[in-house]
């Protein structure tokens, strides 16, 4: 995403694949972040504008391969101490500032778990691995209302420099090797067109088994870069060309990027072949500009205000997205004028930073020698690391200092509580909420436990994790694995939540237990649409069978049912729905479906009822200056609709139904926090520790004591 070279870089080189300074290339830029900035803006109808990062791409490629050719052409030789120098004298100053003020604001306005999280965020970013991190995350890139991390767009940052790492060593050892063979620079594009055609089979083919991978995949963008690369390393030739055809080719490249702007969207398979229209666009574009052409897209390219974005367009890129971010958590997320605004403050901040960070560091009024230029790595680094351990820590004794729970006897006095002690605490906590006491500290679990990945946030199921069918299916007995009656638990991730109340019952009870447990499918007989691949989710139905022969062959004693709801499914006549009533009418027959399948194997079946579903994240009640109130809910009405939809299939089948909601609401609120407990890990799951502290109560519900 920087701007080298930018005003004042020079060149006469004899190969003519020169980096000499071009305005029209300084006016593409302007165009690529204003793409950007506007889609993530939502202004206007540029549903497409990410492709400005694959402009942004190309561009990088064109012109960072043309210096580095340049140098080897003039010296025969290559520094790479000073490319590296350059590159950081260019890229870590305004990047360590933006990384250092999203981590403050980040502590300002976000829950303490978020800052944690975005904390982790900020580590990656520095060392330039952010890509790596949220491929890992699964981030979806379009899902960005969704607790989208300020440091998301840093992802393109580290694919830039993951490929610079190589490719001077590369160009080097080609311009070596292109002398002893006598072929002089032929092999540099054939080098580069074989490595492009590589990544962009290896993009294509990610694209179409894991898209969210594929999006922040370093190998699969290899050929985004490259084609640039592959432009400056022909440069010489393609200058030959007509001036007519290179202006044409110019406009055509301008009018390839506009249409992906305008008609791509959440819904492009991207990076795959779509990639091909805004990258093949930037290549002609910048080929058009390796001849004066009058009438040719340069002349626009070339407008001063354009320059002047462009030259302004890192920082740009690098504050816009937190910007966002921040005015979404402290007011509403910025659409239409909004968004504008937003985007304003973003341009007066990138002003700032490119007259008084940028340019001072990049010319060298800071730091010019090659040895200053390196230690910028380390000093950045630990600048970055430095702010986050101390905004962490900060954090961190925040949510530690104590506060006592609460407990029924403080409003035994004032209301009716229930005689039952886990309903009655339940009560008063919803009267907590209301008179708006203070969080109590220590909870159970401690709400940064939600972002620590070292912490486990469901429930174990060893080597009987089914998720994803994998060949070996085995059997895996738990509760009292001696016992001499059977246990099944079976549903999806909201039966999964259940098992550390369930299992200390299973083992007193002396019950064999299994989980056929599988995130994302329901035990009723119905195909969800899986949201990863956006389509039916066969694995499911697979489970469905897999798991009705086990009951078939276990005859359980006991089978438990569960199930949360996905947002859409397959109705009767295989056409997708998502309307949430006719869902609620497939989950009830699916559910009766399948406890008469059921029922034949087992002695008895209960059904629990879902947990009614928060309508926001519990972590708020870990914002600063957070009392009990911020964490008191309405139920999602949605979730109460499946809930009926799940009691009404087991009212028809005779089974027996308990119902959770008295565990988790009262006086029709529900409570994050109950007593001292943290009562769900997100919206709609159970944290590990409150529904083990359930096992006395489901006991009763169900008669297993």
């Amino acid at each position: 995403m920087d701007a080298s070279p930018t005003r004042g870089a020079t060149t006469s080189r004899p190969s003519g694949s020169g980096v000499r300074f071009r305005p029209d290339i300084q006016g593409l830029r302007a165009v690529a972040v204003v793409l950007v900035a506007l889609d993530h803006a939502r202004v206007g109808p540029f549903s497409g504008g990410f492709v400005g990062v694959d402009v942004f791409f190309v561009v990088s490629g064109f012109l960072i391969t043309g210096l580095l050719l340049a140098e080897i052409d003039r010296t025969g030789r290559l520094s790479l101490l000073d490319f590296y120098a350059r590159r950081a004298r260019r890229i870590l100053p305004a990047a360590c500032l933006v990384l250092v003020a999203t981590s403050v604001a980040c502590y300002l306005v976000l829950s303490g778990p978020d800052t944690i999280r975005v904390l982790g965020d900020v580590l990656w970013a520095a060392f330039f691995l952010a890509n790596v991190k949220f491929a890992a995350d699964e981030t979806d890139y379009w899902a960005q209302d969704v607790g989208a991390s300020p440091i998301q767009h840093f992802w393109s940052l580290a694919v830039e420099e993951q490929f610079y790492l190589g490719l001077p060593l590369l160009l080097l050892g080609l311009a070596v090797l292109a002398r002893h063979l006598g072929t002089r620079r032929s092999l540099v594009p054939a080098t580069i067109a074989v490595a492009c055609v590589a990544s962009f089979a290896y993009g294509v083919a990610l694209t179409a088994s894991d898209p969210l991978a594929a999006y922040f995949s370093t190998p699969a963008r290899i050929w985004e870069l490259g084609l640039g690369a592959g432009l400056a390393a022909t440069a010489v030739h393609v200058r030959r060309l007509p001036a007519a055809v290179l202006g044409v080719a110019a406009w055509v490249g301008v009018a390839m990027i506009a249409v992906s702007a305008l008609a791509y969207g959440d819904g492009t398979a991207f990076p795959g072949v779509p990639a091909l229209l805004p990258v093949v666009g930037s290549v002609l574009v910048l080929a058009g500009g390796l001849r004066d052409v009058g009438w040719g897209a340069q002349s626009f390219l070339s407008w001063r205000p354009m320059g002047w974005i462009g030259d302004r367009s890192y920082s740009l890129y690098l504050w816009h997205w937190p910007a966002l971010v921040v005015v979404a958590e402290v007011w509403r997320t910025p659409s239409g004028l909004s968004g504008l605004a937003v985007l304003a403050v973003a341009l007066l901040l990138s002003d700032l930073t490119y007259r008084f960070v940028e340019n001072p560091f990049r010319t060298g009024t800071f730091v010019a020698p090659r040895s200053r230029g390196l230690l910028l790595y380390p000093v950045t680094a630990a600048l970055v690391a430095v702010t986050a351990w101390g905004v962490n820590a900060q954090v961190v004794a925040e949510l530690n200092r104590p506060e006592p729970p609460v407990a029924v006897a403080d409003y035994a006095d004032e209301a009716n509580l229930s005689e039952r002690p886990e309903v009655a605490l339940v009560q008063a906590s919803v009267l907590a909420a209301e008179d708006a006491r203070p969080v109590p500290q220590p909870l159970q679990p401690d709400p940064l436990s939600l972002v620590d990945r070292d912490e486990p946030v469901a429930a174990d199921l060893g080597e009987c994790e089914y998720f994803g069918m994998p060949e070996e299916m085995p059997l895996c007995p738990r509760g009292d694995p001696d016992g001499e009656r059977t246990m099944v638990l079976l549903g999806d991730s909201h039966m999964r939540h259940w098992i550390p109340a369930i299992e200390p019952i299973a083992r007193e009870q002396g019950y064999r237990a299994y989980f056929f447990v599988y995130q994302g499918c329901t035990p009723a007989l119905v195909t969800p649409i899986t949201p990863l691949k956006d389509q039916p989710d066969t694995d499911c139905d697979a489970f469905h069978t897999w798991s009705q022969e086990q009951i078939a062959e276990l005859r359980p004693d006991l089978v438990f049912m569960s199930t949360d709801t996905q947002f859409e499914y397959l109705d009767e006549d295989g056409e997708r729905t998502g309307d949430n009533r006719e869902i609620a009418g497939l989950i009830e027959q699916g559910m009766v479906d399948r406890i008469d399948a059921v029922e034949p194997y087992a002695g008895r079946i209960v059904v629990i009822g879902d947990v009614p579903r928060l309508a926001f994240d519990p972590t708020v009640i870990a914002e600063r200056g957070a009392t009990l109130a911020d964490g008191l809910s309405d139920p999602q009405p949605r979730s109460m609709l499946m809930r009926r939809a799940v009691r009404d299939a087991a009212q028809a089948t005779g089974v027996d139904y308990v119902d959770p909601k008295r565990w988790f609401c009262a006086f029709d609120k529900c409570p994050v926090v109950v007593g001292d407990y943290l009562t769900r890990r997100d919206r709609g799951h159970m944290t590990l520790e409150y529904s083990e502290s359930l096992t006395k109560p489901l006991a009763r519900a169900t008669d297993l004591r």
